[in-house]
């Protein structure tokens, strides 16, 4: 509360170095956030083939994700499988910090089989996400 005797400037000049300090702080900490998966969820569509899109729902405070890195650990398919395991995220950081969604895709082709994916991402600071493992069922497999 301001008397009479209080200096308004001061105060105000007071108050708002506060405000800034807390915004530093959040925003070091932020900064120092990794991003987290929240979720893996999974769309199919059929073109000739299925074509199943894994949904990753994510958030990072700093809003810095650029990357995602999937390597398959099982599946018992009848063939090799060809599989880039890494992809770039250009999801704006206003989104990525609200709560953002990557999607990934894999066809199928006309074999039945499983494959089970484990899935991580990596902000520009090289902090990583927590792990993800979901699985693709490719016609029926």
């Amino acid at each position: 509360m301001l008397t009479k005797k209080s200096n308004p400037v001061v105060f105000l000049v007071l108050l708002y170095s506060c405000g800034a300090a807390i915004a530093t702080l959040q925003t070091a900490t932020a900064q120092n956030a990794a991003p987290v998966i929240d979720s893996v969820t999974m769309r199919k569509d059929i073109e000739r083939y299925e074509v199943v899109y894994p949904e990753f729902h994510f958030h990072d405070p700093s809003g810095t994700t650029q990357f995602i890195h999937r390597e398959i650990i099982a599946t018992n398919s009848p063939k090799s499988l060809n599989f880039k395991d890494a992809g770039v995220i250009s999801i704006s950081a206003e989104q990525q910090i609200k709560g953002a969604t990557f999607v990934g895709g894999w066809h199928c082709g006309p074999e039945t089989y499983y494959l089970t994916i484990q899935a991580f991402m990596m902000n520009l600071a090289g902090l990583k996400s927590n792990v993800v493992e979901y699985t693709i069922h490719c016609n029926g497999g």
